[in-house]
């Protein structure tokens, strides 16, 4: 806060400085009350307490951070500002403010600000607390099979060194080490690109915002168009690099000691990210020729309208992906130049998918969509070869399995998730479709899906509060996943939902083994 204040004092904004500078005061005052009353030689319990922790920072901070924007717009009323900051600190996006372009600077940098702190509160708590714990995605990883086999650790034959304390060392340390590993290069990733998108000439807080949102991957933007409101090609070929950069795991691979030796190259994660986006790609470019031939304007359809449709196709299509949000500047022309409806469900299909594991992206990640392809190829091959022995060594096959298991088990606990946030949204009011559509874009953590989707007059400043309070729980849900719901309030269901497979694939005694 103190932070916003300085930078809209610089700005010359003095209202909104006041209302940073009192809000900074007020937070001081309550965290010193607390820092007294529960100083002492206090240890966080293991496993559900520093779950249960990681939960209270995504409930209880936001109501702190939307102190100052209900004192500088008190227009949208405190239930506002909470769902803007929500939105903002799970690295969601949207915004409630239908006219976004008339706010001061300084509000939207604070949007800025806690989104990529918010960010940063999600790489933190996934090196430190989550995958200590087998969750957010590293239950796949130990358990599959597609890491780099150069990754072999010769002291236990396992792949990829998963542990970096596994709750033995204390919360408080492995916060400071994945702190050390993990800020540097988020901070200086963020600085290079809000250095480029400003020699590329945008403004220089803007480019520090559209900065902030590329690597948290959180949309936020001063415009109401986004991205897209300062066309320039060159700045978005930078803004598409960083998000590749954003959505991967290998560039904080100091935090942990996960994926610590795989290359780019070998990472199935980006090899499915290159792969999704070229298909739909080349897909949506093929629907949007199509139907330039459909309309009978192939002579209006020159080369430069084609390959400006393609990038446009691609940036967008990777941005949502990332569950960044951002449209190209092109994206318009794309639709312009073939006549074609906007292909929503192929947009929320990608956001839903995701980035990778130990990245601020949302959705289901791309690592358990790589273990449920490969279970479900090698099903097919067991069912045209029931003799066939999968995998080239020893384990392949039971790690694959249990990988699986659970990448289906969080995608079914995924899709209660969005049901339940659909339901609740239409028992608020909502349609069907407007419900779903604000669902996914909630739980998947890609707020600007909402109004891509269904157009520029759809707003979350439109909803009521209780749409708004249902999505702000969507989008903590979403954040925190549900498995991680799982082991904090039932740690030992979250055992056994891991070594189930381990038990089920061993051999039971029988007569004879000449079947084996």
């Amino acid at each position: 806060m103190l932070v916003s204040c300085g930078a809209a004092a610089l700005m010359g904004e003095w209202r909104p400085a006041r209302g940073f500078l009192y809000s900074a005061i007020a937070t001081g005052f309550v965290a010193a009350i607390l820092g007294v009353g529960l100083s002492g030689p206090r240890r966080l319990p293991p496993g559900p307490g520093e779950l249960a922790l990681l939960v209270s920072c995504w409930l209880i901070l936001p109501i702190f951070a939307a102190v100052p924007l209900h004192l500088i717009t008190p227009s949208i009323g405190f239930g506002g500002a909470w769902f803007e900051m929500v939105a903002a600190l799970t690295t969601t996006g949207g915004t409630v403010y239908a006219t976004p372009d008339t706010l001061p600077l300084s509000v939207h940098f604070w949007r800025g600000l806690v989104g990529w702190l918010g960010g940063l509160l999600t790489l933190t708590a996934a090196y430190a607390i989550l995958a200590p714990r087998r969750l957010g995605g590293f239950e796949v990883l130990m358990h599959s099979g597609h890491e780099d086999p150069s990754a072999q650790d010769p002291a236990h034959g396992q792949t990829g060194r998963i542990d970096i304390g596994a709750g033995i060392a204390p919360v408080e340390s492995r916060v400071e080490r994945a702190l050390r590993a993990i800020l540097p290069v988020y901070a200086g990733l963020t600085t290079a690109l809000a250095l480029i998108l400003h020699m590329l000439g945008q403004e220089g807080v803007v480019a520090g915002i559209h900065a902030m949102s590329i690597l948290s991957t959180s949309g936020i933007s001063p415009y109401a168009g986004g991205f897209a409101a300062q066309p320039s090609l060159p700045a978005e070929v930078a803004a598409a690099a960083f998000m590749v950069l954003a959505a991967t795991r290998l560039i904080y691979s100091r935090a942990s000691q996960i994926g610590s030796r795989t290359s780019a190259f070998h990472d199935t994660e980006l090899r499915l990210m290159a792969a999704l986006v070229m298909m739909v790609t080349l897909a949506l470019f093929l629907r949007h020729w199509l139907g330039v031939l459909g309309i009978e304007a192939v002579a209006r359809a020159g080369l430069a309208d084609a390959v400006a449709a393609f990038w446009g196709i691609f940036f967008t299509t990777l941005s949502f992906l990332t569950t960044t949000g951002f449209e190209s500047d092109f994206w318009d022309r794309a639709r312009n130049w073939s006549g074609l409806s906007n292909p929503g469900l192929i947009l929320l299909g990608l956001c839903s998918i995701g980035g990778g594991v130990a990245t601020t992206a949302g959705g289901i990640k791309l690592v358990r969509a790589v273990e449920l392809l490969r279970h479900g190829r090698h099903e097919l091959d067991r069912l045209a070869k029931p003799n066939i022995v999968l995998g080239r060594g020893t384990g392949l096959r039971g790690q694959t399995t249990r990988g699986a298991f659970i990448a289906w088990a969080f995608v079914m606990l995924y899709v209660v998730a969005v049901f339940s946030v659909t339901l609740g949204m239409g028992l608020a009011g909502q349609s069907f479709e407007r419900a779903l559509i604000s669902a996914l874009a909630a739980i998947s953590n890609t707020g600007p899906a909402y109004q891509t989707v269904l157009g520029p007059e759809a707003s979350f400043g439109l909803l009521d509060p209780v749409s708004r309070a249902i999505l702000g729980v969507g989008m903590i849900l979403g954040r925190i996943e549900a498995l991680a719901i799982i082991a904090l309030f039932s740690p030992e269901l979250w055992r056994r939902l891991q070594n189930r497979k381990k038990t089920s694939g061993k051999a039971r005694p029988g007569p004879s083994h000449s079947g084996w």
